[in-house]
């Protein structure tokens, strides 16, 4: 006698492969998310790029500011004044100077440079919502799987790989540069500083370069991997579309609600017509005219089959005159809608329609 044993499938491995980009819909929520594509490597290699740039810039005006605000510090320790209450407000002033005219510069370029390279990436972005406290972020086992996961491993190699090409590049830097270096301590002390300044810009730079190089092809990667994880399935593209648009059953379903309204509204008008012209069994155009408050008849109500049945027996109901005209039913039908005035061009066959209901509705009101 056979066992039957109980088999567990993975429907993952039935759901359908996310192969298609994500949608404007989508892009939208992610970026309300905090959800973007960027390198930060990219934004710190232009910060550092700009400051080298500033000091070498600038460097003279900074040194000679720096000399003078330690000039005027040490000059102040000899005098008698430092015994005497607010002997402290020429230390603060030339420290707020040097504030000034050095640091806010310099570190407003920086932050510039920041912003431009933080906007070009992902745009003006500004969300709370990476801020809000969520709960599987204590989750001890989905911590375990975002430290573990192949993002994590790809973040780790791309650091052993920025700490070996540095080390590379400052040893090389290093060993043809030790000579001068060592020959710098022979030098009068400013001339020394000078040249083991200049040496280490000189090596920050290449240091910051190689930075943007390895941030450009990161953020190349970032982007790759970003667009990778928003893809969407062709059924969540299906479900989303439903959403924005509505089921189709549904939009159908209110499509039907709205003729039927809109059909229930015209078949009310009907008893208010003057005349209704048929053809005489598929056609019925029920017309209105009231000389104080219109220019020329208008059409309340027309239809086709079941409709033109219906609006000859409530004009039936309600004792209003219909005449039959095939030519005129089909011309009114063809050219005119609901709400609409009487084209021009049949406003005599018309007239000639509503003066002999006039001159019907007169001899019955005589008893004729």
């Amino acid at each position: 006698m056979e066992t039957c044993s109980s088999i567990t499938w993975n429907l993952q491995f039935f759901a359908e492969e996310r192969t298609e980009p994500a949608s404007p819909r989508k892009r939208r929520r992610e970026r309300e998310e905090g959800r973007v594509a960027k390198s930060q490597d990219l934004g710190a290699s232009i910060v550092i790029i700009v400051g080298l740039l500033g000091l070498s810039l600038l460097g003279g005006f900074f040194w000679q500011e720096l000399v003078t605000y330690l000039q005027n510090t040490i000059a102040l320790m000899g005098q008698t004044e430092l015994g005497k209450a607010g002997w402290q407000h020429s230390l603060w002033i030339n420290g707020l100077r040097m504030l000034v005219f050095v640091w806010l510069p310099l570190g407003g370029a920086a932050a510039l440079a920041a912003l431009g390279v933080t906007v070009a990436q992902v745009g003006f972005v500004i969300t709370s919502k990476p801020l809000v406290p969520k709960l599987d972020r204590f989750n001890l086992v989905s911590g375990l799987k975002k430290i573990i996961s192949l993002r994590s491993l790809v973040e780790l190699f791309k650091g052993l790989i920025k700490a070996a090409l540095f080390c590379i590049v400052i040893y090389s830097a290093l060993r043809k540069e030790v000579k001068e270096l060592v020959g710098a301590l022979q030098l009068p002390l400013e001339g020394g500083l000078a040249l083991v300044f200049h040496k280490i810009w000189k090596l920050s730079m290449k240091l910051a370069f190689l930075l943007l190089s390895i941030a450009l092809f990161d953020y190349l990667y970032q982007k790759w991997e970003f667009e990778r994880s928003i893809r969407m399935s062709r059924q969540e593209i299906k479900e989303e579309y439903k959403q924005m648009e509505g089921d189709p059953m549904l939009r159908s379903k209110i499509r039907q609600k709205q003729r039927e309204l809109a059909r229930s509204r015209m078949m009310a008008s009907v008893p208010d017509a003057d005349v209704v012209i048929t053809n005489p069994t598929t056609l019925a155009i029920a017309l209105e005219y009231d000389k104080s408050l219109m220019e020329a008849p208008v059409v309340v109500a027309m239809g086709k089959g079941f409709v033109a049945q219906r609006i000859r027996e409530i004009a039936e109901d309600h004792k209003v005159p219909i005449v039959e005209n095939k030519p005129l039913a089909w011309a009114l039908y063809d050219s005119a809608d609901i709400g609409d005035e009487i084209p021009h061009a049949l406003y005599k066959a018309v007239a000639e329609v509503l003066a002999f209901v006039y001159k019907l509705k007169k001899k019955d009101a005589y008893g004729h």
